[in-house]
């Protein structure tokens, strides 16, 4: 299990450094929490990229909507004016669609279309890199835990039972100290190494 995103993200209310912290007291990268939160943020700003493309092909959409609605002449002309489409597609605006035939909004969304396919696989590969961090990170470390590099340093909790008994007792030895267990009768009925359980 890997621990919520929530937690690296200090703006929504989560506490990088007591990742951090566990880390440490894990003896392991504290490197690899910066690497996670570095990637969720270009996660971030990659999924709202997408979100906005989607937003403006809506609005295409809707623009031929409204002009196949109002009957305008259908111009074959496709060709985009010089310069139309800017060098970030998410700053066109939707005043300057009103004055564009369909042929030319459809264009306009084929382009779209494009950026969106490049923006899902970077969103994609974003994620991958920002899941994969994260399950390098290991769940927060109990305060009550020792801090060590190996196990010598634990301490007991507590313990139950005789601890003293060394002797490692086999099921058939078990089953006779519990009186469930009937050899004899077994034998009689299956021949050798035959039982019944009382």
């Amino acid at each position: 299990m890997v621990l919520d995103l929530e937690l690296f993200r200090a703006e929504k209310g989560g506490n990088p450094n007591l990742i951090r912290e566990s880390q440490k007291k894990r003896y392991k990268d504290e490197k690899l929490v910066d690497r996670v939160i570095e990637f969720d943020v270009e996660w971030r700003k990659a999924r709202f990229r997408a979100d906005e493309l989607n937003r403006l092909k809506k609005l295409c959409s809707k623009e031929i909507g409204e002009k196949m609605k109002k009957k305008e002449p259908q111009s074959t002309k496709a060709d985009l004016p010089n310069d139309f489409i800017p060098d970030d597609i998410l700053s066109l605006a939707a005043e300057s669609l009103k004055s564009l035939t369909v042929f030319q909004i459809k264009k306009i969304v084929l382009v779209i279309d494009e950026e969106i396919a490049k923006n899902s696989k970077q969103v994609g590969l974003l994620e991958q890199q920002r899941n994969d961090a994260l399950r390098e990170i290991g769940n927060l470390v109990h305060p009550s835990v020792p801090v060590s590099d190996n196990e010598d340093n634990n301490f007991v909790e507590r313990t139950w039972g005789d601890i003293t008994v060394e002797k490692k007792y086999s099921q058939m030895d078990l089953g006779i100290m519990v009186d469930g267990y009937d050899g004899d009768r077994g034998a009689v009925v299956s021949g050798a190494r035959g039982y019944y359980l009382k």
